[in-house]
């Protein structure tokens, strides 16, 4: 997948790919973004990393292994464990500009782990075996929320998993104070939480919502069970939100 090469005559305002897992790639006029990727990471490519997770950060891992040469946006922490696989990495801290693109990070309390009942807990447990067998460890830093403000002035929130019930409203009132009325707004859905984030997003006042399958592909993996987010999609079209469901091997495309 050649990712790293600049797209002057590129058609489109902008195109979202949505690849495995939780991978996008924003696609636009000059060099586009990689966010969260799956497939490998390559000499030149521009990447913002919401979560040193195993299933979010093992493409980067194995590229700052390989001694890859590329741009890389995390909060502090998560470059802070970037760095300590590679001293070469081009790395920033919370914000960057990207060709233009101006790349902000916010990090988010996630929603408490799902299922504490005995099958929950036995495949948590389970999940963590497996890791360890691959000889992966999840670091426990906290993910972000991205924010891309693009030359024309237009937004892009994408707030990963960051909606559940237990959000904090004061941290949410940031959140909408900074990043509020975006053009589009990607959500996706914790586990058993579609009830929290139907009631959260609305307020974000976005012109268009992208309900994505963000937590899915990385619960498949652990072994854990998964659901639809067509129901939250279509909670919020009753509310009144411009909602369309952005499912994993799709696009979106703006003119």
């Amino acid at each position: 997948m050649t990712t790293n090469a600049w797209h002057h005559d590129y058609p489109y305002r902008l195109k979202i790919q949505h690849f495995d897992s939780a991978e996008l790639r924003l696609e636009r006029k000059g060099r586009w973004i990689r966010v969260d990727p799956v497939e490998p990471v390559l000499d030149g490519d521009a990447v913002v990393l919401t979560s040193a997770r195993p299933a979010r950060a093992r493409a980067v891992a194995a590229a700052l292994r390989e001694g890859r040469a590329f741009t890389l946006v995390a909060s502090v922490e998560v470059l802070a464990w970037a760095k300590g696989l590679s001293g070469k990495l081009d790395g920033h801290a919370d914000t960057a500009d990207i060709d233009g693109v101006r790349v902000e990070l916010l990090r988010y309390a996630p929603a408490p782990a799902s299922g504490s009942g005995p099958v929950g807990t036995f495949l948590r447990a389970a999940a963590a075996v497996r890791a360890r067998s691959r000889g992966e460890e999840d670091p426990g830093l906290a993910p972000s929320i991205a924010q891309f403000t693009f030359p024309d002035g237009a937004r892009l929130v994408h707030l990963d998993l960051a909606l559940h019930a237990g959000t904090d409203a004061r941290w949410f009132e940031g959140v909408l104070e900074r990043f509020g009325s975006p053009e589009w707004l990607i959500v996706g859905q914790p586990w058993g939480e579609g009830e929290g984030v139907a009631r959260w997003t609305p307020r974000l006042g976005a012109k268009r919502v992208l309900v994505t399958e963000l937590a899915n592909g990385e619960r498949r993996e652990r072994g854990l069970p998964t659901e639809l987010v067509t129901p939250l999609r279509d909670r919020l079209v009753a509310a009144g939100v411009e909602a369309h469901v952005f499912a994993t091997q799709t696009s979106c495309r703006f003119e």
